[in-house]
């Protein structure tokens, strides 16, 4: 687990507070409602008891006794209630909040995995530089990316080309297929442009605060992504599925169409993106985080030793600024 500084800790006490609260206000509620009615029910059978409590103004006979009934069944069913640790968000900018809590560990560590490190870029451009232009209490900065690897064929992104006339198809019905075209448009376009925008931000924390040791490192896959996964610091996870989206683009003066792999967007439903805690109260909550964490921590070993032969990024490692000329 990473390190936590004393007032760290201090918003997940308040969510478990929080939530015992909210377990124990209905069992608190449902037995006083009981009293109550066990109360009216003595009332009206016990004489001595009953006009000890109707003199008092205690209780108003059996309509008391009734109202009170009818109140403990009501709340006696059962309630929906928010799963602790689990996340639920419509917007890839909701992802802002819970990064900028994470930069504030001594030791700070984000995982990714995906397609280009596009929107893992977006979310972690403003941290870095407020880590860039201030004096910070970090200490260690980790960042292990894995994106998907452009020199070979894929399917997805792909070509998108009619079907042969005589194929016996629908004639709206078009074929996907690998085009080299579209993977070099990601490279030159995204993936290459990302990890020179990734490691500028790092020079320039590197520049402003020489103690937080940085290790970031981009490893490439042969697997295609189904999904974007960021985890920070080894606590939260957020899952955010891809789909698919038959669309044209326009690159060098040409235009084609392709798949693509768009991000999971709201009219595939109200969730965007799906996260939870690994330190959830809930046994299940932790163990579907662990989940999602050992696959990653899976594919990454496995990515040390198995390189592909012609890498989109040639330099997959961050390296001081004063490093770089020295020799090897």
């Amino acid at each position: 687990m990473t390190p936590r500084r004393p007032g760290d800790e201090s918003p997940s006490r308040l969510e478990r507070i929080r939530d015992s609260l909210n377990e124990w206000k209905p069992r608190i509620v449902k037995w006083l409602l009981a009293l109550v009615a066990a109360l009216g029910i003595a009332a009206e059978i016990i004489d001595p008891l009953g006009d000890a409590l109707k003199g008092q103004g205690f209780l108003g006979g059996s309509f008391a006794a009734l109202l009170a009934l009818v109140l403990f069944d009501a709340i006696s069913e059962p309630t929906s209630q928010e799963v602790s640790g689990v996340y639920v968000l419509a917007n890839l900018s909701d992802l802002r909040a819970p990064i900028k809590e994470a930069f504030e560990a001594r030791h700070v560590r984000v995982d990714f995995s995906g397609f280009t490190m596009q929107t893992l870029l977006d979310l972690l451009r403003e941290p870095l530089e407020r880590m860039g232009d201030e004096h910070m209490r970090t200490r260690e900065l980790t960042l292990r990316v894995i994106i998907a690897h452009l020199n070979l064929p894929m399917s997805l992104p792909g070509k998108l080309v009619p079907a042969p006339e005589h194929s016996g198809l629908p004639t709206d019905t078009v074929h996907f297929e690998d085009s080299e075209e579209n993977r070099q448009r990601m490279r030159d376009d995204f993936t290459k442009p990302n990890w020179n925008d990734l490691k500028d931000l790092l020079d320039r924390v590197h520049e402003r605060n020489p103690h937080i040791t940085i290790s970031c490192e981009v490893r490439e896959s042969p697997q295609i992504p189904e999904r974007k996964l960021y985890i920070l610091n080894q606590e939260k996870l957020f899952y955010a599925p891809y789909g698919i989206v038959d669309t044209r683009v326009r690159w060098h003066e040409s235009s084609y169409r392709i798949l693509d792999t768009a991000g999971y967007v709201m009219k595939y439903g109200k969730a965007r993106i799906i996260g939870w805690d690994r330190r959830s109260q809930t046994t299940s909550t932790r163990e579907v985080a662990e989940h999602h964490m050992e696959w990653h921590r899976n594919l990454w070993e496995n990515l040390n030793s198995i390189k592909p032969a012609r890498p989109v990024i040639p330099d997959p490692r961050w390296i001081p600024p004063e490093d770089r000329t020295a020799p090897r």
